[in-house]
């Protein structure tokens, strides 16, 4: 290979999965459309200033008619956009795992707030609830992506064998579908020290787990990265403030065509 070529390749490599990603060009209108959409709880249309949600989606891949899993949603604020991106034609797969279920889900049923966005008018329409061990993961329907946000380092504190939860994810993509992770920076180096007493995972680990499951890095972005975050402290410190303001990353992976 000439040294012309080869530096092409380099080049083109680092540019595919440049760390510094930025939207160069408008998210598709089905994202924006999901994103204005005055129908969205206002507690969550508070926090798209600093989660960047049409960035991400476009980042990740996401459009109408797509089927997609969103992996243990929290609230639901992921969920629910990604249900008005995809539209009718497409379909949502909503996991909660056992124990999110059965230790967190309580406090969040009390008011039926789930209950309530799985029969709302959006949700009915292609959003279906899937409760099982991530172990067990699957979809009847080949996926084109999935989406993990702040909750990968969850899975290592509370026992999941993840290295069986990432063959299931891999198992549930279609070849070159997309699984994206999102997750509060800990130091370098750190592995999975940080998990339970800091809610922080190390890049590096995420990437290497994921990648031994046959996935490719693909892209990265620093859409929700904050240099000023020391990465020492707890990120549910002072919650309704800074909960969204920690150094994240956003890794992106492909199953192999």
């Amino acid at each position: 290979m000439t040294f012309k070529k080869t530096l092409t390749s380099v080049l083109l490599s680092a540019l595919f999965i440049a760390p510094a990603f930025a939207a160069s060009h408008a998210a598709s209108d089905a994202i924006n459309a999901a994103v204005a959409s005055p129908e969205r709880p206002e507690s969550e249309r508070n926090r798209d200033a600093k989660r960047k949600p049409a960035d991400v989606l476009d980042f990740i891949g996401i459009d109408s008619g797509g089927r997609v899993a969103d992996l243990m949603g929290g609230g639901g604020y992921y969920t629910d956009l990604l249900s008005r991106t995809v539209g009718d034609e497409g379909s949502v797969i909503a996991f909660i795992n056992y124990y999110v279920r059965g230790r967190f889900m309580g406090t969040f049923g009390k008011d039926g707030v789930w209950e309530k966005r799985l029969s709302s008018e959006q949700w009915s329409k292609n959003v279906t609830p899937l409760v099982d061990d991530f172990e067990n993961f699957k979809s009847d329907t080949p996926l084109d992506a999935a989406i993990m946000v702040m909750f990968y380092h969850d899975t290592a504190w509370q026992g999941t064998e993840r290295d069986k939860m990432n063959t299931a994810i891999f198992d549930a993509l279609k070849p070159g579908g997309v699984y994206a992770v999102i997750d509060h920076s800990a130091e370098i180096g750190s592995g999975i020290r940080d998990v339970k007493t800091l809610h922080r995972i190390d890049r590096d680990f995420v990437v290497k787990e994921i990648t031994a499951a046959g996935f490719e890095l693909v892209g990265e972005s620093d859409l929700l990265s904050n240099p000023a975050d020391t990465r020492d402290y707890h990120v549910f410190r002072d919650f309704q403030t800074n909960r969204d303001s920690t150094d994240r990353f956003l890794l992106k992976f492909r199953k192999p065509e």
